[in-house]
């Protein structure tokens, strides 16, 4: 339970989609070096990566 300010919130969450991204990033490199052989389902403060067509995105929100 995150027990600051607002403004710390919406810091921490913004750094954890950006990590959020760097994994969806490294997902898709996976999927390219063997197509259909991802299967991910990934979580964090304040995102969830997802398969948007052939890769994934990491996207705000749960």
């Amino acid at each position: 339970m995150h027990t600051g300010s607002p403004e710390e919130l919406r810091d921490m969450e913004r750094r954890a989609l950006q990590v959020g991204q760097r994994i969806a990033a490294l997902l898709d490199e996976l999927e390219r070096i063997a197509p259909g052989s991802v299967v991910a389902q990934v979580s964090g403060l304040g995102f969830t990566i997802r398969r948007r067509g052939s890769g994934f995105v990491a996207a705000a929100g749960r």
